[in-house]
């Protein structure tokens, strides 16, 4: 069970970045109404690269990475009919740790018929990192959720493929107070062996890509559209499954994070224009990189 970070080491180390964001549709387009934030973490004013009215928001770690003992907390609301698009300007290093783990939290609520996409860079663990992250999130009524975990297995320039201690990866969905979803994922290359057949075998980047939404007609042929993307993926395996209730996860395992994002974002495209009905995807084409 890992709904909470690791406790191994009491002693108080690390900073504490806190990140407090809400959302809210004005006239035709949704604003960042409200906003909080104590170093090292913090958030740039949303742009505004189309005619749709989504605020695209970067939320940013100037110290460029985390250290063992690190907290980071992040809250953002999105209220009813506002679309928020979030990301991150450059890959989540993970630095080594002599003991304690680094953590993130992002806690988000969406009230009704509000969209969250949530696409950031990729995780990067260094050697002798240890990281707990948790993403919980809270939906109401006709709310959409687009977002992904996205992993690597190390600095490989460096030779450091699963030389980290330890990724532990928690994710919980709510949708009208129902739980509807709980996946945990946990690496700890110096007890197992990942390399070996029905793990991470040769491949150096996974991602889990999570497409909340309620309108079961949709489901099937979503997915079969999904798997057609996956499937024409180069270098990259996956697969999709329908949740029991509301949506569609998306697995994903490349030889490298280019032709993962390559899929991540054809995959992202495809949800879009199915899901949200927006056509143009060429804000997306300047935040991740095909």
């Amino acid at each position: 069970m890992y709904s909470s970070p690791p406790t191994e080491n009491l002693q108080k180390v690390g900073k504490e970045g806190i990140l407090r964001l809400n959302f809210e549709k004005r006239d035709h387009r949704t604003v960042l109404s409200e906003a909080f934030s104590k170093m090292p973490m913090q958030a740039f004013p949303p742009f505004y690269p189309d005619q749709t009215g989504c605020a695209y928001a970067y939320l940013v770690n100037p110290t460029g990475g985390l250290v063992g003992g690190d907290k980071i907390e992040i809250e953002i609301a999105i209220q009813e009919h506002a679309h928020a698009f979030v990301t991150t300007p450059s890959a989540t290093k993970i630095y080594r740790s002599l003991g304690p783990f680094a953590s993130q939290e992002i806690r988000v609520v969406l009230k009704k018929q509000a969209i969250f996409e949530y696409i950031p860079q990729y995780i990067i663990p260094f050697a002798q990192s240890r990281y707990f992250q948790k993403i919980k999130i809270k939906m109401e009524e006709n709310a959409r959720a687009l977002f992904l975990d996205f992993l690597t297995t190390g600095r490989l320039a460096r030779g450091e493929h699963l030389q980290f201690d330890e990724y532990r990866s928690y994710t919980e969905i709510e949708y009208c107070g129902e739980l509807i979803l709980t996946d945990r994922f946990s690496l700890k290359p110096l007890d197992t062996d990942y390399s070996s057949l029905g793990f991470l075998e040769s491949f150096s980047a996974a991602v889990v890509l999570y497409i909340i939404f309620d309108d079961p007609p949709l489901e099937v042929p979503l997915t079969n559209d999904l798997r057609q993307v996956i499937h024409g993926a180069e270098n990259v395996v996956g697969g999709v499954s329908i949740l029991p209730s509301k949506g569609v996860i998306i697995r994903l395992l490349g030889n490298s994070t280019s032709h993962i994002e390559k899929t991540v974002f054809q995959i992202w495209s495809l949800a879009r224009k199915q899901i949200l009905h927006l056509e143009s995807c060429s804000p997306m084409a300047r935040l991740v990189p095909s």
